[in-house]
């Protein structure tokens, strides 16, 4: 008889200590050990931000917004009255494809106003019921079943054949709008304008919107508290702030959000956009208006906002510290105490102050077995082990930004800095010869939190610790030649690793 491998089936409880893991995707999954679901709280008060007219959420890599991302779709999805789809980077390619676009195309608020308004439209279509007034409903699901695209990627498997063949096609590429037509005349909806059987994504967004306006005010009538949510994640993979395209592409996913939330707001509709902290400091240098559009439109996960003590993250840990030790040990109500010997703000500082570095540092501790609390020494440890989990963060984080050979330079620079605590004037001349401006570099690593300054008073200032009505510290001072030294959490890097 054959082996039968039964990976699937839950073993014994373990009396491993698991405070999560570190892709907020992970916890979602339904064999997740830690589900998100069970320890997710909005403690940064984002959730209270986005029922405004905010729907940009901006964050460092690692800050919680996947995590926020996850928390919509699954409270929502428990809900019989909304609906919820997170859009990401490979859906939003394979619609490219199908549409006849290559990767990385020049794509214009025409696209996506085209990619919010066929997923809401599917959104939508799951409640039939409300639309007892229209006629010919099968025309709309037809015209949506035909061009959907790669919108329903994970409903919807498109062959290697029909990504080639729409690789051979042009922009031109056409979209079947007769079963639109057909939905619109036997209702007696007047067409925005005469179109042809196949026009682009451009030629049929007018009687698109026509078409929801018309949805939206049906289901209004029929069921008013029905809820609809579409959320941009996971922008920054693929995207490259030296290509022109890829930075455009951003600004017009963010001018037509903005104009559609705005369209539809009265009939709770909203389109979130998941933004890391770096790609908005570009675009906002970019275009003039977009200063206006983030302080106007967006909130910040940011949690170091309240000091030190930084209780929300404190909150954040501890939720996860009871559920691990209630499963895992039979210890109720466990607190940071019952995790180690070594204080919070301690173990805080060696990390950038986000969610994920926590469940980094601890991660070791779901794999081996450990008496608790933790001894200094063993916390220490774990401290050597986040720092190569760092390594690996660092680059990844830059590559969006800069080249191979531009962070080999930048890990030069910091190494520097980390065995010298070089100042502003010495480290401009390493730049010597290469192709990056020495003081944009800096002021980004510094905007990272890679750097820190330290004044002539020996006051030590990083851009994650900036706090709101402060004076000083917002950016890095070139105006005076300060000493600059790296984060804590390069302690063991540079000396292990470079």
């Amino acid at each position: 008889m054959g082996v039968v491998i039964v990976f699937f089936k839950k073993g014994s409880k373990s009396s491993k200590i698991n405070l999560g893991i570190m892709e907020a995707e992970a916890e979602s999954s339904v064999s997740s050990s830690v589900k998100l679901i069970d320890v997710f709280q909005d403690d940064l008060g984002v959730l209270e931000d986005l029922s405004s007219q905010k729907f940009i959420v901006i964050g460092r890599k690692g800050a919680g917004k996947s995590a926020l991302a996850s928390y919509i779709f699954q409270t929502m999805e428990n809900e019989p009255t909304d609906e919820c789809k997170i859009i990401k980077h490979d859906a939003i390619e394979r619609e490219l494809h199908l549409q006849g676009l290559e990767s990385g195309s020049v794509l214009g608020l025409d696209f996506y106003n085209w990619l919010v308004m066929v997923t809401l439209i599917e959104l939508l279509l799951k409640h039939e019921d409300l639309f007892g007034e229209l006629k010919a409903f099968d025309k709309l699901k037809e015209f949506i079943e035909i061009n959907r695209g790669g919108v329903r990627i994970t409903e919807r498997k498109v062959t290697n054949e029909e990504l080639s063949r729409s690789k051979g096609v042009n922009s031109e590429f056409g979209i079947d709008a007769k079963p639109l037509k057909a939905f619109m005349k036997t209702n007696d909806f007047t067409s925005v304008k005469q179109v042809k059987n196949s026009p682009s994504i451009y030629e049929v967004l007018p009687d698109l919107e026509k078409v929801i306006d018309k949805l939206l005010a049906c289901a209004s009538r029929a069921a008013n508290d029905n809820t609809y949510c579409l959320i941009f994640d996971d922008l920054d993979i693929g995207f490259n702030s030296s290509n022109k395209d890829s930075v455009s592409n951003l600004i017009s996913l963010l001018r037509a959000t903005k104009k559609l939330n705005h369209k539809w707001d009265r009939y709770n509709f909203k389109c979130l956009i998941l933004l890391r902290d770096d790609v908005e400091r570009l675009l906002s240098s970019r275009e003039s208006d977009l200063n206006k559009l983030f302080s106007s439109y967006s909130t910040t996960l940011n949690w170091y906002c309240k000091g030190d003590d930084t209780p929300d993250l404190r909150a954040f840990m501890e939720r996860r510290i009871a559920r691990a030790f209630k499963e895992a040990q039979g210890i109720n109500d466990a607190k940071w105490f019952n995790l180690t010997n070594t204080s919070f703000k301690e173990v805080i500082n060696k990390t950038f102050c986000r969610p994920r570095d926590l469940i980094a540092f601890f991660e070791p501790l779901s794999s081996e077995e450990f008496k608790y609390p933790l001894t200094n020494d063993e916390t220490l440890k774990l401290a050597r082990s986040y720092g190569q989990h760092i390594q690996r963060e660092f680059q990844n984080e830059l590559s969006s930004f800069y080249s191979f050979d531009e962070i080999r330079l930048i890990i030069k620079i910091l190494k520097n800095v980390h065995d010298s605590e070089s100042t502003i004037s010495e480290l401009l001349k390493l730049f010597e010869g290469s192709d990056l401006d020495g003081q944009e570099v800096l002021k980004d690593l510094y905007n990272r939190s890679f750097l820190g300054m330290r004044n002539s008073k020996g006051h030590v200032f990083f851009k994650y610790k900036f706090l709101k009505g402060h004076t000083y510290g917002a950016e890095l001072n070139l105006d005076h030649d300060h000493k600059l030294l790296t984060h804590t959490v390069f302690e063991h890097q540079f000396q292990d690793f470079y």
